[in-house]
Order: C-alpha cells, then structure tokens, then sequence
C-alpha cells in the first residue's frame, strides 16, 4: 500500500508557528477494501477544526501531523 501524503502549506505552517497541530486523514480501509497494490491519498483536516482545537488535546487516532511525517523523512536521510 502506498500513501501520498500533502505537503505542508502556509496555513499549515502558521497553525506550526503558533503550536496547533493540523492532522492528515489517512485511509485505513483503503488496504482492507483494495488489497496491498492500493495507491491513497491522504487528506488534510479542515483548517479552522486545527485552529480552534486546544493545544493540549491529542490528534484523532487516525490522523497524523503534517509536520512529524516530515520532520522524521528529513531526520532520516
């Protein structure tokens, strides 16, 4: 199964500046439904959800940050 994940944008990075988390949908069933040659994409939750959501509350458990995918890809090369 292969995810495509967004790339972060300005909005993503000022909800980065002032410490909100914006979370990616990713598409579990995907690989259930379709087997293990399923090519997904991920999609971004709504920004105004990430802007009003409190800093100490925790991502749904099917999403993931934008900027922790990345930060652990440029951290690993």
């Amino acid at each position: 199964m292969t995810i495509k994940l967004p790339q972060p944008n300005i909005l993503d990075r000022f909800l980065h500046f002032i410490g909100k988390k914006r979370g990616i949908i990713i598409p579990t069933k995907a690989y259930r439904n379709y087997g293990q040659y399923v090519y997904a994409t991920g999609k971004k939750e709504s920004f105004w959800k990430a802007l009003f959501r409190r800093k100490d509350v925790d991502l749904p458990n099917n999403m993931a940050d934008v900027f922790e995918y990345y930060e652990k890809q440029k951290n690993s090369r």
